[in-house]
């Protein structure tokens, strides 16, 4: 039992006053960029967030040091340039998740293409229930909406924002299309169910979490920590993993990309120790291959290798 939210707002440093003015602001923010034309409000976010790096210096320390690390082989104008890119995607996207998340669906659909969509429907003919394997690469929010529209709603895991009023300002926007965001804490049995419904849920796996709870394996030549959950979850479920992108294409515009899935059967015979760290090595694989091909999409600013193995 978590507490009310005071309570909880109180450990986490919080006040209720802190929470509404983050809301007011969050509000007169959005009230600006619809009045804004054409493409300038994804322009305005992607300098937001350029210039808050010019204050964060530590957060632009791990982005030109995750980048040189990555591509050795990169002179360091080249590095630059990548971050530069990298910081402005971001806040383009964001600003794009704002504003096309309030479209209607026929927009929606309009403005995210779908690429591979048969590897999904595929996957959904196992009627087993589906993994969507992704990452915060280009309009990773956005994706989950489309996806939500191809078949059936979608069931994302989710990290609650610390301000409640903001997480329900977000939570209407995913939900508008039917999904069901699940919240990462505690996430186990919504997911079990979900999977065990022949639904779909869609998994953020890029992203660096505590020795305690790591798989380390490879991620662009360094060891990181990477959750295992997924892979637990494949292997006591079969369910298939499909890998997928949203790919920014410009003018506000997205390709949700499908891969083709990954199966149990893969791991299938191993011990279940090794079943794990194989089947979370595959994932940060192609999780890899996607960067790569646009590596300024992806969010590099997140301090991926912040976690070490234990020597």
């Amino acid at each position: 039992m978590n507490g009310p939210p005071l309570a909880r707002n109180l450990r986490r440093g919080r006040s209720a006053a802190r929470n509404r003015v983050e809301l007011v602001l969050f509000r007169l923010g959005l009230w600006t960029l619809e009045r804004l034309p054409g493409d300038a409000p994804a322009a305005l976010g992607g300098r937001l967030v350029r210039a808050a790096l010019l204050f964060a210096r530590s957060r632009k320390r791990i982005l030109l040091e995750n980048l040189a690390a990555a591509f050795p082989d990169k002179s360091p104008g080249e590095v630059e340039r990548v971050a530069r890119d990298s910081a402005h995607a971001l806040g383009a996207a964001f600003v794009e998740f704002l504003e096309v998340s309030g479209l209607s669906e026929e927009e929606i659909r309009s403005r995210i293409r779908v690429a591979g969509e048969d590897h999904f429907l595929k996957a959904r003919s196992l009627a087993r229930g589906v993994f969507l394997l992704s990452a915060h690469i280009g309009g990773w929010e956005l994706g989950a909406i489309r996806a939500g529209l191809l078949a059936e709603p979608i069931a994302p895991v989710v990290r609650p924002l610390d301000n409640p009023l903001l997480e329900a300002e977000l939570a209407r926007r995913r939900k508008r299309f039917g999904n069901r965001p699940i919240a990462k804490r505690e996430a186990a049995r919504d997911i079990l169910r979900a999977i065990r419904d022949r639904g779909t849920v869609a998994i953020l796996v890029d992203q660096n979490v505590l020795a305690r709870e790591a798989v380390f394996v490879p991620f662009f030549g360094r060891l990181a920590a990477t959750t295992p959950s997924l892979a637990l979850f494949q292997l006591k479920t079969e369910a298939p993993v499909v890998p997928v992108f949203t790919w920014p294409e410009g003018g506000g515009r997205y390709r949700l990309e499908f891969e083709p899935p990954i199966l149990a059967e893969e791991f299938r015979g191993l011990p279940r120790e090794e079943a794990v760290r194989r089947a979370t090595a595959r994932y940060m694989e192609v999780t890899e291959a996607a960067v790569r091909k646009s590596p300024a999409a992806w969010l590099w600013m997140h301090n991926r290798w912040r976690t070490r193995p234990v020597e």
